[in-house]
């Protein structure tokens, strides 16, 4: 389950903005396979994006319930498209690192978003300057 046609399938599930497809769909490709494997592979496990701006509401969509574990989630705002490449695909790396690690570092003190982007930079990833 983690060939190019499988990753493409399961993001076509969450429905995401076709710019926001393709990034992904390029990050989850370049992910090692226990990492792939862990959301593709999770029920549960949502992504969706979102158009902010002024009267606009979002609902963080969560999968359902159970009593092993929490369900987890990815959010995007649609304005991240029209950022450089190399930024919105960092933010995708950081944010599925996020998920992976379940919101927690790699260990009890390594503070969480250190921990996603040293996971993003590992993956191929790394910490770009917002354009």
């Amino acid at each position: 389950m983690s060939t190019p046609a499988d990753i493409d399938a399961w993001l076509a599930a969450f429905a995401l903005d076709g710019v926001l497809h393709d990034h992904a769909r390029q990050v989850v490709e370049a992910l090692p396979q226990e990492v792939r494997l862990d959301l593709m592979l999770d029920a549960r496990f949502l992504i969706a994006d979102y158009e902010s701006g002024p009267g606009r509401g979002m609902q963080v969509p969560v999968g359902q319930p159970s009593r092993h574990s929490v369900s987890r989630s990815v959010v995007f705002k649609r304005s991240l498209r029209r950022n450089h490449p190399e930024f919105v695909r960092y933010v995708i790396a950081h944010e599925l690192a996020h998920a992976f690690l379940r919101n927690a570092g790699r260990s009890p003190e390594e503070d969480p978003e250190q921990a996603a982007d040293a996971l993003a930079a590992q993956w191929g990833f790394p910490r770009t300057a917002w354009r």
